[in-house]
């Protein structure tokens, strides 16, 4: 899915409501936990696609899976 930056902001918006009500917790950009999909700790970026200079390992929604995941769940895709 090709969305503009204005449409997936709206989607984050609304996934992260949904998290936050799952986890029974406010989400914030770069607060630590623990990757919905895999389980493996990180930092939620909820302003890009999960490349957080520094950050360690990114939580983030992909449009691609529509899911939470994290770049160790992208890398064991590829392992």
């Amino acid at each position: 899915m090709n969305e503009t930056s204005y449409e997936y902001e709206s989607l984050i918006r609304r996934e992260v409501a949904s998290l936050e009500r799952e986890l029974r917790r406010r989400v914030r950009h770069l607060d630590r936990a623990f990757c919905p999909r895999c389980g493996e700790s990180g930092r939620f970026d909820l302003k890009g696609l999960g490349f957080i200079l520094g950050g360690g390992n990114s939580i983030y929604y992909s449009t691609v899976f529509n899911e939470w995941r994290c770049r160790v769940c992208d890398y064991r895709m590829c392992a």
